[in-house]
Formats: structure tokens, sequence, C-alpha cells
């Protein structure tokens, strides 16, 4: 599979079996650094394993935004994907013009081929990793490209759907089809080049309230061809490709953040956003009506993203104001599920895969990084750099500059806090030669713990309880001889700091 081939560029990442129940949802860091994980998408392989695709901006700060070597220049387009125990992130395509309002699209073809697409200022640009290493980026369509989706037909070809803006379609196509009307676009990879077509005439949706753009397409291809979920003019609607032209059909009110996933039997099932915040879905099984519910209450930009299991579940996520959702009908009907540290997320998305695997990725808070929380793997994946630490750059853990020890003991008795799988602290110090305790507060719902390394993928010190939250233990710790040391999360090894003994 060529899902082996984009090893080689980025950085590797080791694995530990975690022993969490069956039914919980496992949250980790796959990548955290600031302005990464913008225009996130998410998709499964056949094996059920996930894949990410993201953009990562330049910091802000000029002196945080130096080069590192070995990663990306930056802007960057991103992938990540976890397979055969452990995680993998490379680079699509660097140093491209791509903003906060840029977005990306992922799917994984049969053959385990990566298949990327991606705005730049609104162009639409593909790369695929089909020869061993993700292709020279093509470009598919020109400008006022908004809303995208991808995923490929069963002999493994891409296909993506998008709107365009007519406006911005006039000028460059002054000539072109029908000038200055905002469109649904279909674009699919045949014999070496793109062949794109019109699924729809449509408005691309706005909240009234703000303005703001919340444009979502979902593509999927089923056995009678092609179908494109979109929304327009306060709608939702289903366009399908019934060979001799594009037919569409109104499916519900609503039309925000519109996405799309085909069960088994090629049925398409929709997920979107009302006008008044209300999160619903909608399918239409063997041809018959449309049967509209319920799924919760959005009352922001309109994100949504929705998949199926092989048992016929649904699941949906979707953005609110407080951060991000998942709900699910396994129960007969749709209720929110538990995942840890979503508060404060934007960009959900989520994939079903076999044997009950569940993953939903979104765009940390703060614009800290790319989380995702899974549950159902055989072995829940606690990913890390080969030794525990950062994903990238220094680890805080380490000395850097033989200067004076980032914090100083002020008594025997430490305290540590666990939030949304994050220290609130990324220093400890206790006196040298002399016992000390811990007083750790575990406040998520997933399992944390405290130990102490004489460095960084090092030698174990001391190895503190692990347990789930929220609750808290007090750790009894034997003296240290005076240095600087590391502690971790043995669990979320991206959970680290310097340790002093002084």
């Amino acid at each position: 599979m060529a899902l082996v081939a984009t090893a080689c560029a980025g950085q590797r990442f080791s694995v530990t079996p975690g022993g969490v129940a069956e039914d919980a949802f496992l949250t980790q860091v796959v990548e955290r650094a600031e302005l990464t994980g913008l225009g996130l998408s998410l998709a499964a392989d056949a094996d059920g394993n996930p894949h990410l695709s993201y953009l990562s901006l330049a910091p802000e700060d000029p002196a945080a935004a130096a080069p590192v070597p070995g990663e990306p220049l930056l802007p960057a387009v991103k992938h990540a994907h976890y397979v055969g125990s452990a995680w993998t992130r490379s680079a699509v395509a660097e140093e491209v013009e791509v903003g906060d309002a840029d977005e990306t699209a992922i799917a994984v073809g049969p053959d385990g081929t990566h298949h990327v697409a991606w705005t730049q200022e609104g162009t639409l640009f593909y790369s695929s990793n089909a020869g061993g290493e993700f292709s020279e980026p093509e470009k598919v369509a020109a400008g006022g490209v908004v809303g995208i989706s991808a995923t490929t037909d069963g002999d493994g070809a891409p296909w993506l759907a998008f709107y365009i803006s007519g406006a911005m379609f006039c000028r460059i196509f002054p000539d072109g089809e029908p000038c200055g009307t905002d469109l649904v676009r279909v674009a699919t990879l045949e014999g070496g080049g793109w062949e794109t077509e019109t699924a729809a005439e449509a408005s691309i949706p706005a909240l009234e309230a703000s303005g703001a753009v919340v444009a979502g397409t979902g593509i999927g291809v089923t056995p009678d061809g092609p179908v494109v979920a979109y929304g327009s003019e306060g709608r939702t609607l289903l366009a399908r490709d019934t060979g001799d032209l594009w037919e569409s059909e109104t499916v519900d009110r609503g039309g925000f953040g519109v996405s799309l996933a085909a069960d088994g039997d090629g049925n398409p099932h929709l997920a979107y956003q009302t006008q008044n915040g209300a999160v619903r879905h909608a399918h239409s099984i063997d041809g018959a009506a449309w049967e509209p519910s319920d799924v919760g209450e959005g009352h922001t930009d309109g994100r949504t993203s929705i998949a199926l299991d092989g048992e016929g579940v649904h699941y949906v996520a979707f953005q609110t104001t407080e951060g991000v959702e998942l709900a699910s009908n396994e129960g007969g009907q749709f209720a929110s599920l538990d995942v840890p540290g979503t508060e404060g997320g934007a960009w959900p998305k989520v994939v079903a895969g076999p044997e009950g695997m569940i993953a939903m990725s979104w765009f940390g808070p703060k614009a800290s990084g790319v989380y995702l929380s899974a549950r159902g793997l055989e072995e829940p994946f606690l990913a890390a750099p080969p030794g525990g630490g950062q994903p990238t750059g220094e680890p805080t853990g380490q000395p850097t500059d033989g200067g004076p020890p980032p914090c100083e003991p002020s008594g025997t008795e430490l305290s540590v806090v666990a939030a949304n799988i994050a220290f609130d602290t990324d220093c400890l110090a206790a006196p040298a030669d002399t016992a000390f305790t811990i007083a750790f507060d575990n406040q998520d719902t997933q399992p944390h713990n405290v130990g102490i390394y004489d460095q960084q993928g090092g030698q174990a010190l001391f190895t503190g309880e692990t347990f789930q939250g929220p609750d808290s233990r007090t750790y009894e710790v034997d003296p240290l001889a005076a240095g600087q040391y590391y502690f971790q999360c043995d669990v979320h090894p991206t959970m680290n700091g310097a340790f002093v003994s002084a």
C-alpha cells in the first residue's frame, strides 16, 4: 500500500498500547503547533485507519516562524495518518499561498492512495501519493472555490465537489457558464486530466446575522452514479447524475455546512445546520422520501460531518459555541457522546471504520494544533515522538542553554493539574536529596499519571499510578539528586515539562 510511502517525509511516531475501556474515547494530540490544523479534513481507509489533511500557517511571532530543520516550510498543506501502530506526518505541499480562510479535503482510495485537495486563496489544487510521494500540486479550478469535499469511486479515481463564486468565475472566464451565478461543480480525474462539470446553480450559503460564508458540500459515488449534497437559499439539496444531466431535489430546510456519507447500499445520508442553529440529519432509503431528524444545537458557523459504521449507526460531528460535539443514534435517537478535550475546538470531522472504530478530529482551542479522539481500536493509540515529548519543536523538559533552571523549589508539597489533555505547568521543582509529594488532580475523564525521567526518553526515576478522572492522587516520591530532569504523562507523553531538583 502507498500508505507506507510517506513515512520518509516528516516525523514518525511511536505508539504505546493503552488499557482503556472499549466504549471510551481516547483523545490525543496529532500535532501541536500555532496555527496548525486549519481547514481540517479526515478520512478512513478500508482498515479503519484515520488519515488527516490540514493547513499549517506561519506563526505571527517572527522568532517562532524561523524554519525548523526537517519540518515543512510554512505555510504548508500537511497530512498525518495512523497505520501499523504508528503516526506519520508529512508535507503535501509547502511554501504555498494559503490562509485561514482556506480548507482541505482528503480521501483514501481502495488501494491506499491518499488524495488531498485544498484551496489557495480560492483556487483549487490537488495532489496524491500514488507515485510513492505526494505529487506536484495540480490546479483543478481557478478562483472563488469554497466548501470542498472529496471521495473515491470503486476504481480508486478521486472525485471532488465544491462551490465556485459566479462573480469570480465571470472575471476569469467572461464567456463561461453562466456568468455571475454561483455554481456547484464536480471534478474527477480521468485519463490523466481533470473532467469538470456543473452539478447545480446555487447561491453560496451565508448566515444572515453575520454574513459569514458557511458553505459545505458532500460527494459520494453510489451504484447509480455520483451524488452531491449542498445548500442554497435556505435549503439542503441533493444533486444526482442521471447520465444526461444533473437533477437536484430538496431534502430539507437549512443548507449550512452540508456533509454527506453513503451507506453500503449507496443510500445518501446528510448532515447540515439550519439558519437558527439546529443541526439535522436526513436520509433517503432505496429512493423513498427524505426522512429528516434532529441531531443537536450548533448556533455557530455551521460546520458538520457525518459517518456511518457497518451496523448503520449514524455519527454526526458539529461545531457549537462551546467547541465541537459528536452525536450518534446508536440508542435509537441522536444523543451526545462523551469525547474529552473538545472545549474550544473547531473544524470537527468524523469517520467510522470496521469493528466499531469511530474517530473525530478537530482544530484545537486557541489555535493550538490538531486533536483526534478514537473509540474501538483494538489497541487504543497513544502517540508521541519516540521517547515522549512534544510532537514538534524542542521538548520542554530538556535544558537547552546551560542557563538557570526554568523554576525553583518552594517546598516539598508539589501539585499539578491535568485538564483538556494538558498539564497546568511545564515545570515542577523539589528540594534536592529530600523526599517530596506530588498532589495530582486529573480533571479529565481519561487516564493520566505523572512520571519522572532522567531525560526525555530516558530511565524512569518515578512512575505514578495511572487513573481516570475526575479524581486525584498524592504521590510520594523518594529523594532525587540535584539536577534537571523530565516529567510527563506516560499515557499522553505530549503532556510534559522540566523537573528541577535543587
